[in-house]
């Protein structure tokens, strides 16, 4: 019997392409009976433990090569930078192209984003006549270093760009994260360059939901594209929703309050029911879809919302606050983990046949 393994591995030796082998997986799930087929939602991560034996080596490599690209004169930072980047591309070419390891490829591709936005900063640094440190001791520090709107977007659209060249060359799904996520920063940068306004907050907040919508909607193009979820295209959907779930959340709670709910005393009873609304209305549209990101993405906010509601109710302990939280919030968790199909059944018989066959078939009780 063909796993998918099988076809991995015939796609690697040029046996059939990537789109045969999808079509073939298609095929394959389309007759076994829905029952029959697995309704958790999957994605490829790592085969065995020789993944994970592989992203040892690689997470060492990486370090080193940190290590040695910042540890050269200020005009040989960008080419140190490079030959650290072309490494990780000839590493990737042997362990995603050829041998199709996930695991490896993804910090594979965490390092190529890592040294090609250092060489960037390098650049930007020499062509601003700003001589760039040696060693920076954050990634925080890495990117605010020249700082300026127009140094900021130049070095996401260098990333932005040989991103979406690593994804053309290897076709790994979780590549698309960085690209997406690189687009999201610049538009982000591109908003709060703007005039300043008294709704700046609001309008700032509105452009971060667009960018979250955006988002969502590449991810629901590949869902849609592969409702049984049994080629690649699932697994892009998985590290877009991974991303726009967050940027969907945050940004609709920033729109509800422009106060920080991380801080308990701006919090009120009404902007608490807010977030509830939101939280429930997002719930909905994850059980819609069969993603459970935009709900696990809420979790901080509902998080915050219940431990108000303890403190309204007269406990004043802060430690039994926060544990009485986690105890809810699991349980809500386990609740909605174990009544998922169940309740997925029921919003899929409400919407119409001509969306629900676009969508992830909902489970059939044996």
């Amino acid at each position: 019997m063909v796993d998918d393994d099988d076809l991995d591995a015939a796609v690697t030796e040029g046996i059939v392409s990537q789109q045969q082998a999808d079509a073939l997986r298609v095929f394959a799930a389309s007759r076994r009976p829905t029952a029959a087929r697995p309704h958790e939602e999957r994605f490829r991560f790592m085969r065995g433990f020789n993944d994970f034996f592989f992203t040892v080596g690689v997470a060492l490599v990486g370090a080193a090569l940190i290590h040695f690209s910042t540890q050269n004169p200020v005009g040989n930072l960008i080419a140190a930078a490079v030959i650290a980047a072309a490494i990780i591309w000839m590493l990737a070419e042997l362990l995603v192209r050829r041998m199709r390891l996930v695991l490896p490829g993804i910090l594979l591709t965490c390092f190529f984003v890592y040294f090609v936005f250092q060489a960037a900063d390098a650049g930007w640094s020499q062509f601003v006549g700003s001589p760039p440190r040696l060693i920076r001791t954050t990634l925080k520090e890495l990117f605010l270093q020249n700082s300026t709107p127009g140094a900021l977007l130049a070095k996401l659209g260098a990333v932005a760009a040989t991103a979406s060249l690593f994804y053309w060359r290897f076709r790994l799904p979780f590549a698309l994260l960085p690209i997406a996520a690189s687009l999201v920063a610049a538009a982000m940068i591109a908003a709060a360059a703007l005039p300043q306004r008294p709704d700046a907050p609001f309008v700032v907040a509105a452009v971060y939901l667009l960018c979250g919508f955006l988002v969502f909607a590449a991810a629901m193009a590949y869902d849609m594209s592969d409702p049984d979820r049994v080629t690649r295209r699932a697994d892009c959907a998985f590290w877009l929703h991974l991303l726009a779930a967050p940027i969907i959340v945050h940004s609709l709670i920033g729109m509800v309050s422009p106060v920080s709910l991380y801080n308990r005393v701006d919090l009120t009873a009404q902007v608490a029911w807010s977030v509830v609304g939101i939280v429930a209305a997002l719930t909905v549209v994850a059980l819609i879809v069969d993603r459970r990101a935009l709900f696990v993405s809420a979790l901080s906010y509902l998080g915050i919302v219940i431990g108000y509601a303890i403190t309204g109710a007269g406990s004043g302990d802060s430690t039994n606050i926060f544990f009485a939280t986690l105890l809810i919030l699991g349980v809500m968790v386990l609740v909605l983990g174990i009544g998922w199909q169940p309740l997925r059944n029921i919003v899929m018989r409400a919407l119409p046949g001509t969306v629900a066959r676009h969508l992830p078939p909902a489970a059939v009780r044996a």
